[in-house]
């Protein structure tokens, strides 16, 4: 309990520290490498890379070693942090609007948040979250995103299993959220089709295998070692290991995903182009009460 609080406290901070750092002109990897770094000076680590997703990217884009991205201004951005303090995870997030076009867009996404906070409970149904979502996003005449939904947290796992829609599935009328379960709310919302599709970019991978389907070079299965050591099941980028192996490490990451040893988490776009908000927050689900381990006032 101690380190999920921990956590969330922490992921709490370094949401809105993120979000104070965008602004025209700012560079992707400075914002995400300084969020990175605030998660460790206040005695966490991060649970996955900084997501710093623009416009119509929904989800997954870090920087890699050679890629970034420079704010015009006129921007929305998705920033997604995750916190872990002894494998114990808080994931959470929050949308800037630099154009200032989509505050409505805002409002109807963290709207959808705040109204599963005050409906929270033990034994919720998976259904009653998902109506929840889609209700306050489409009353405000926008649309959830269909095939992103929230997800269960485990030690170590940033998705432990169950997938908590966004919208109003009744095949999940009896599925409930037990005592005992973390789990992360994130509505996502769009005045486009509501669906995203994978893009080309991949720039974050977790452990998949540590037995790949083609043999590995020793400085391969060097690397792979080393994952598993530092990084377990948890994602991470190859701009994290360039200090250890310089440049070549995106090679290396590549080449251990081709290989099925890694799992990649290709960037998440909307699929008719539009523009996409997110909120987020996690629950400690327990028997008599629920705990909103990121939510801290104004947020």
């Amino acid at each position: 309990m101690e380190a999920l609080l921990k956590a969330g406290r922490i992921a709490a901070s370094a949401r809105e520290y993120g979000a104070s750092l965008v602004k025209e002109g700012a560079s992707a990897r400075e914002i995400c490498e300084e969020v990175e770094a605030y998660i460790r000076r206040q005695g966490g680590e991060p649970a996955f890379p900084c997501n710093f997703s623009v416009d119509d990217v929904a989800a997954h884009y870090t920087p890699g070693v050679n890629d970034d991205i420079r704010l015009r201004g006129g921007e929305v951005v998705k920033v997604d942090v995750g916190v872990h303090v002894d494998g114990y995870i808080a994931d959470t997030a929050t949308t800037v609007d630099l154009s200032g076009r989509w505050e409505s867009l805002l409002e109807a996404v963290r709207g959808a948040l705040e109204a599963v906070v005050k409906i929270m409970r033990p034994g919720i149904s998976l259904y009653t979250i998902g109506k929840t979502i889609e209700q306050t996003i489409r009353k405000k005449g926008y649309k959830p995103i269909r095939n992103l939904t929230g997800h269960t947290i485990g030690r170590y796992l940033i998705h432990a299993g169950e997938s908590i829609p966004n919208v109003a599935d009744r095949r999940l009328f009896y599925r409930r959220i037990q005592p005992g379960t973390l789990v992360a709310i994130e509505p996502f919302g769009t005045p486009g089709r509501g669906m995203v599709r994978e893009g080309s970019v991949v720039n974050i991978y977790s452990l998949h295998t540590l037995k790949p389907k083609r043999p590995l070079s020793d400085e391969e299965r060097h690397l792979l070692e080393y994952i598993v050591g530092r990084y377990k099941t948890l994602p991470f980028t190859p701009r994290w290991l360039t200090t250890e192996w310089g440049e070549k490490a995106e090679d290396l990451v590549r080449a251990l995903w081709r290989k099925g040893a890694l799992h990649g988490y290709p960037i998440l776009v909307e699929v008719s182009g539009a523009v996409v908000a997110q909120f987020e927050h996690t629950f400690l689900v327990m028997s008599d009460r629920v705990i909103a381990t990121t939510l801290v006032e104004g947020s």
